[in-house]
């Protein structure tokens, strides 16, 4: 089987929505520790993630994560379940965009 390793993970919310209360855990070890037990599928939640950095929020989860020496990138929200092993390749499942698309 291809090895899955996580190089960067995040979960967490802004406080009430607001652009200054970032409320966010590092989650790289959790995620790899909960791939590797869960054969890369992976519900994102307070639980499989060690906590709620955010009470009474909804999180958001971002990841890079390396399969067969390629970059994944991966973003969901709580909630919603994620199998690592089974997703396109980056160039398959995004779009460039240009940055004032993202600051708007």
């Amino acid at each position: 089987m291809a090895t899955l390793t996580v190089k960067f993970a995040v979960y967490g919310a802004l406080n009430k929505g607001n652009q200054d209360a970032s409320q966010v855990r590092n989650v790289k070890d959790v995620l790899q520790v909960a791939i590797d037990r869960k054969q890369g599928v992976v519900t994102i939640n307070n639980t499989t993630m060690g906590g709620d950095p955010s009470v009474g929020n909804p999180k958001h989860f971002g990841a890079v994560v390396t399969l067969d020496s390629v970059d994944r990138y991966y973003a969901c929200a709580e909630g919603q379940t994620i199998d690592f092993f089974h997703n396109k390749a980056p160039d398959q499942n995004t779009r460039k965009v240009a940055l004032s698309e993202v600051l708007g």
